[in-house]
Parts: C-alpha cells; structure tokens; sequence
C-alpha cells in the first residue's frame, strides 16, 4: 500500500512538473515574441523544472523497465549474450544512479548557499532531482532484481 502511495505521488509529480514545464514555456515564448515585454525568471524556471522532469522521468522509466536499452539491437544477439545483457545492465544502471546519489549531495553543499538571481529560489532545487532521481532508480532496480530473483529463470521482459 504504501508502495502504491509511492508509485502514485512520482507518477503524479512527473505529470504535474511537465504541465508546469509546458505552461511556463508557452508563457515564455507568447511574452518574449507576441508581447515583446520577455520574462526574466520564466527561463530559470523552465530548466529547474526540466532538470526535475529528466531525473524523475528516469527512475519512472526504469520502474517500467524501459531504460537506457536499445531492445532492436539486443535482440539480435544471440540467446546467451542477450541473457548475459540482461543481468549486465541493471549493474550499470546501479553504478550509474550510485554515482548521481553521491555526486548529487557533493553537489548540494557546494550550492546551498547560491540562489537565482531572478526568482530568489535556492539553487539546492535544481541539484536535488539528481541525488532523489539516483535513490529512486536503485530502490526501483532493487525491486526489479528481487522481483525476477522469485521469479525465477524465465521470461526476461516481463512489465512491473
């Protein structure tokens, strides 16, 4: 249940962030072209939420397995090296996000102090969707691993 409530609250923040992203672009581009009078913080603020939308978007999409993959490609390989890619990619993607975690705080403290100049926002919101992005891709790569461990040999593309 809690998992659930989980899921629920990522799916929706995603959802809402590229909405807001949307608007604020839109709100942009009418200013800046149609009413020549352009914003000073709709910039700023249109690649904080990008950067929020890209590294949650990740974690959602390696919930739904659909990750860093080129499935065309993989499946032309033979039977075992297609296997072997299959356990061989969740260790690359567990290097990845550990190295988004760890890069990600080292980020943080040397930007907690910074600020935008146009939204009197601290810069902490643009550098924490990579470490919040980095923890939920390993909680969702452990969940994955687990799941095909009670799996068992079978089957690899199975959806969550």
């Amino acid at each position: 249940m809690l998992r659930k409530a989980l899921d629920n609250l990522i799916e929706a923040l995603c959802a809402a962030l590229m909405v807001l992203l949307a608007v604020v672009v839109f709100i942009q581009v009418f200013n800046r072209f149609v009413l020549q009078t352009p914003l000073a913080w709709s910039e700023d603020l249109a690649m904080l939420l990008y950067q929020w939308v890209v590294f949650v978007g990740a974690a959602l999409g390696v919930k739904r397995a659909r990750h860093f993959g080129i499935e065309l490609v993989v499946r032309q390989f033979p039977e075992r090296w297609r296997h072997r890619i299959e356990w061989v990619t969740p260790l690359v993607l567990l290097v990845v996000a550990s190295v988004m975690v760890v890069q990600g705080f080292a980020l943080l403290q040397i930007n907690m102090n910074r600020t935008y100049s146009t939204m009197n926002l601290s810069y902490i919101w643009a550098f924490l969707p990579i470490p919040l992005g980095g923890l939920l891709i390993i909680f969702y790569l452990i969940e994955m691993e687990v799941r095909r461990w009670r799996r068992g040999p079978g089957p690899e593309h199975s959806q969550p």
